[in-house]
């Protein structure tokens, strides 16, 4: 459904878009907070005396695992979640860039459409 501007199919792109950056803003938000989360485990576990016990919460129970093994765990999640989080960041970035592509679109249509009277 459209009107003669082709309104409505803009608005529904528009919301459509603006949709997909929310949803993506708040995943890379998401990732952020978990990147910072490790950071501050990892300054936990390097502040830890030597020999000192390490555990690793798994499912329902605590498991007393390798300091290094658990540091080398957390470095993987960290370039993982980094590179997730740079992914979204573009993604965010591409969806800014549609919707104002869109929005320009949208003011162009509706200008000439008042300047013709016509599409």
């Amino acid at each position: 459904m459209s009107d003669e501007n082709g309104s409505v199919d803009y608005a529904e792109k528009l919301e459509s878009l603006t949709e997909q950056l929310r949803a993506t803003t708040e995943e890379r938000q998401n990732v952020e907070m978990e990147i910072k989360d490790i950071d501050r485990v990892l300054s936990e576990i390097e502040a830890l005396p030597d020999g000192e016990a390490v555990y690793q919460v798994v499912g329902n129970i605590m498991v007393k695992k390798e300091r290094d093994a658990i540091k080398k765990e957390l470095q993987e999640k960290k370039e993982n979640d980094s590179l997730m989080f740079q992914t979204l960041k573009q993604r965010e970035e591409a969806l800014s860039s549609e919707i104002n592509k869109v929005r320009r679109e949208m003011l162009l249509k509706s200008q000439a459409f008042r300047v013709t009277g016509n599409s």
